[in-house]
């Protein structure tokens, strides 16, 4: 069986982005989903830069400021200037989608020229219509894939592919209804164990699976916006831990990106081949 290992949240900030390059160069992480709106977008991008055996895709939180001036894009911003419906996300109901779809297509430009490269996929958020469909239209335009997971999403709905995807059978790994996570909440973050909780999956052979996680450390400003906050330092240990490679061999589970796995390229496994790694198959 083959496993992806997606690292969300990538580009929230300089230190945030430290507890994610551990995961790259002493853990599993196989593929960064990058915000490329956020205040450590371009320190993410040089470092990112470094891993080209990593598949990129396009974390569209839209939680940081738009790339174009704010008076460009009045229907999608705060007085402050910053995306409106970061708390609320009905407030992206009426936003305008010319200014959506060029703001789209303003994110994209700007990860081609700090990362120099476009990102390989979009994992699909739960916007609007107006939203999803100018962020639809900008990966059409762009290249990017989406909608290509199969499985039960976190939001414990069935999730469908497009038809084309179909014959790569890549499932989300939710590890929902575990008895080691119960939320990312601060309060429950005693009963969060995502490493047992991984370790329980029975994968089925002739399927891939995609697995994401938050690592990444902490400062006032992910501690001031998000709801997920201490878990992602577990993340990060997670990630790294070495009962979850010795897992990996046990079970003889192949590490692989989302280029791999759409392209059927083996960019993830020669990487792990020539650093000598024993996750290597």
């Amino acid at each position: 069986m083959k496993l992806i290992i997606r690292a969300d949240d990538v580009g929230y900030t300089n230190t945030h982005n430290e507890g994610t390059y551990k995961t790259i160069e002493s853990g599993i992480t196989t593929s960064v989903d990058l915000m490329l709106d956020c205040p450590g977008f371009e320190d993410a991008c040089e470092h990112l830069k470094k891993y080209p055996w990593l598949s990129i895709g396009w974390h569209t939180h839209f939680w940081g400021r738009p790339v174009l001036p704010a008076n460009k894009v009045k229907s999608m911003v705060d007085s402050n200037g910053r995306f409106k419906w970061r708390k609320d996300r009905k407030l992206a109901n009426d936003i305008d989608f010319e200014e959506a779809i060029n703001e789209c297509r303003a994110q994209l430009e700007r990860c081609k020229k700090y990362l120099g490269r476009i990102p390989d996929t979009w994992a699909m958020n739960s916007f609007p219509s107006t939203l999803n469909k100018a962020i639809e239209q900008a990966c059409d335009e762009y290249g990017i894939h989406y909608d290509f997971l199969q499985g039960i999403g976190y939001d414990g709905k069935e999730k469908f592919c497009q038809e084309k995807y179909k014959k790569f059978s890549i499932f989300e790994l939710t590890l929902k209804g575990t008895n080691h996570i119960k939320s990312l909440k601060v309060e429950d973050f005693p009963y969060y164990h995502p490493a047992e909780a991984l370790m329980e999956v029975k994968l089925e052979e002739d399927k891939i699976y995609m697995f994401s996680r938050h690592p990444g450390f902490l400062d006032d400003y992910v501690l001031a916006e998000s709801s997920c906050t201490i878990p992602r330092v577990k993340d990060v240990e997670m990630l790294c831990d070495p009962r979850i490679k010795k897992w990996i061999i046990d079970n003889k589970i192949e590490l692989i990106n989302h280029r791999d796995a759409i392209y059927g390229t083996n960019e993830y496994q020669e990487y792990l081949r020539s650093i000598g790694s024993e996750l290597a198959v």
